[in-house]
C-alpha cells in the first residue's frame, strides 16, 4: 500500500465537494503535488452519497487528444454500467459502443458513438452524473479546443443532472486561456476548492500506518518531530518518516535518545534527497509571483499581496501569532535556499545539491573533486554544528573505511576544501576546527 495513495482524514473536502457536485455544480480541486488529490477523487467516487461520480485518470491517456480523451471517460462510464443491476441489453449496447469508439478512424466517427453512449449512461445512472478527472493540468493545456466545447455543450444540455470535478495542481483560472477554454472555466470558476493538508492527527495515523507496513517504531517524541517538519504535507511526512524510521532503533527509548536522534535526522534532512524532490514538486506548483511572495512574507505591493492571498487558500503560508509563517520547517529551509540561489552576491556558502554547484560570498567555487565535494556537502547538511572525525569518515568515505582513514588524511582533505572556498585558507572563515572535537562549517 502507497500511503500517498491513500486518503487519511479530509472529510471536509469530501463533504463539501459531494454537497456542491451532488447539486450539479462544477468544481475545481486545487492542491500541490502529492498533497491526495488522486485518493480524494477516488473517495468521492466510492463513497457518493447520491448521484453516480466516475472516475477519470486523464495520465491513461494514451494521447492528449479529444478521441483518447473521450475514449477514457466512455471506458470509466462502461465500468460502472457494467457493475450495475442493469439489463444484460444495456451492458450489451454500452460494450458494443465502447468497441465502436477505440475502432474509430478519427475525433469525427467517435463523437456519435460517445453522444449515444451519453445518453444511455444518463438514463440508466443515478443523477447527477458526476465526472472527476484527475490530473487534468496537461489535458487543459493540450486538448484540441474542440474538446472544451463539447464539455460545455454536454452540460448545457443536461443542466444539473452532470457536473464536472477537475483536479489540478495549479488554479486553473489563473491560466492563459483559449476562447474555447474560457467557454469550459466559466463552469468551475464560481466553486474553487482548495485541498486541505492532514491535521495533526491525521499525520499521527499516516506515520503509524507507515510504521506499521515498514516494520519500525515510532514515540510520541517522534510523532512531534515528524508533524513539526511536515506539517500534514503526506510528500514530505513520508519523507520523513523514511529517515527517521531508518535510525528509530528500539521500540522504547528515553528522552535523552529521542533528543539525539531527532538532532541528527534534523541535519541529514537538509539533504535528504527524498526531501528535496518533494519541496521541488511544491516549488514548481507554484506560480512565479507566488514564489517571489513566498521570499518576501511582509509585502507591499498589491500584486505581492494578492498573491500571498493565492498561498493562504493552498495552506502553503498561515497566521501564528500574528506573524506570517510557511507551513513546514523543511519547505521554509528549500524557501531560504532558493532565495540564497537567486541572489548569488549573498555572503557565506551555499551549495545547490541538485546541480552540485557551489557558491562561496556570491562566487561559484570551480575544481571541487568528489570527495572534496562530499566533505563540503556532509558540513553543509550539518551547518553550524560540530561534526567528529568519526561522522566524517562514515559520511564521506563510508563504514567500511573507518579503521583505514586516519587523522592526517581527514585534515588533508579539510585542508584542500579550505584551499578551494576560504579568502584565507590560514585563517578559515566557514571551515573552522574545533579543538578536541572535529570540525564545523559556520554560515
Amino acid at each position: 500500500m502507497d500511503l500517498l495513495y491513500t486518503l487519511i482524514g479530509r472529510s471536509a473536502d469530501v463533504a463539501a465537494i459531494h454537497k456542491l457536485a451532488g447539486r450539479g455544480h462544477s468544481v475545481s480541486v486545487v492542491g500541490v503535488s502529492n498533497i491526495g488529490k488522486s485518493a480524494l477523487l477516488r473517495r468521492l467516487c466510492q463513497n457518493a452519497p447520491n448521484g453516480t461520480f466516475v472516475y477519470v485518470d486523464c495520465n491513461q491517456m494514451g494521447e492528449r487528444s479529444a478521441r483518447a480523451f473521450f475514449t477514457s471517460i466512455w471506458f470509466a462510464i462502461l465500468q460502472l454500467i457494467q457493475a450495475r443491476s442493469l439489463s444484460n441489453e444495456i451492458k450489451a449496447r454500452a460494450a458494443a459502443l465502447y468497441d465502436e469508439i477505440i475502432h474509430a478512424s478519427n475525433t469525427e466517427f467517435v463523437t456519435p458513438q460517445f453522444d449515444e453512449g451519453f445518453t444511455l449512461a444518463m438514463a440508466n445512472l443515478p443523477r447527477p452524473l458526476v465526472l472527476c478527472f484527475d490530473e487534468f493540468d496537461e489535458a487543459y493545456k493540450h486538448l484540441e479546443p474542440q474538446t472544451f466545447l463539447n464539455l460545455r455543450a454536454l452540460k448545457d444540455r443536461y443542466g444539473e443532472a452532470l457536473a464536472y470535478v477537475v483536479a489540478t495542481e495549479r488554479e486553473i483560472t489563473r491560466l492563459p486561456a483559449t476562447r474555447e477554454q474560457g467557454e469550459f472555466l466559466e463552469l468551475i470558476a464560481s466553486h474553487v476548492h482548495f485541498m486541505h493538508f492532514m491535521e495533526p492527527a491525521d499525520t499521527r495515523v499516516f506515520c503509524n500506518q507507515f510504521a506499521a507496513q515498514e516494520g519500525v517504531t515510532f514515540s510520541e517524541s517522534d510523532l512531534a518531530f515528524i508533524i513539526d517538519n511536515a506539517d500534514g504535507h503526506p510528500g514530505l511526512a513520508q519523507a520523513v518518516c523514511c529517515a527517521l524510521g531508518a535510525v528509530t532503533g528500539a521500540p522504547k527509548r528515553d528522552k535523552d535518545q529521542d533528543r539525539v536522534i531527532h538532532q541528527m535526522v534534523q541535519l541529514n534532512l537538509t539533504t535528504d534527497s527524498n526531501v528535496r524532490s518533494e519541496c521541488e514538486k511544491v516549488w514548481d506548483d507554484l506560480d512565479q509571483d507566488e514564489r517571489e511572495a513566498l521570499q518576501v512574507l511582509h509585502p507591499t505591493s498589491d500584486q505581492a499581496q494578492i498573491a500571498q492571498r493565492s498561498l493562504r487558500h493552498k495552506f502553503i503560508i498561515r497566521e501564528s501569532k500574528d506573524e506570517v509563517i510557511i507551513f513546514s520547517r523543511l519547505f521554509a529551509e528549500f524557501i531560504r535556499q532558493q532565495k540564497i540561489k537567486q541572489q548569488p552576491s549573498a555572503g557565506g556558502v551555499f551549495i545547490d545539491v541538485g546541480s552540485e554547484r557551489v557558491w562561496v560570498d556570491g562566487k561559484e567555487i570551480e575544481g571541487l573533486t568528489d570527495l572534496e565535494y562530499r566533505l563540503l556537502l556532509f558540513f553543509y547538511g550539518r551547518i553550524d554544528h560540530v561534526c567528529d572525525k568519526y561522522k566524517i569518515v562514515e559520511s564521506v568515505w563510508g563504514e567500511d573505511y573507518i579503521d583505514k582513514v586516519d587523522d592526517a588524511r581527514i585534515e588533508k582533505l579539510v585542508s584542500r576544501v579550505r584551499q578551494k572556498i576560504e579568502p584565507d585558507a590560514t585563517k578559515p572563515r566557514y571551515l573552522i576546527s574545533v579543538r578536541g572535537r572535529g570540525y564545523k562549517l559556520v554560515r
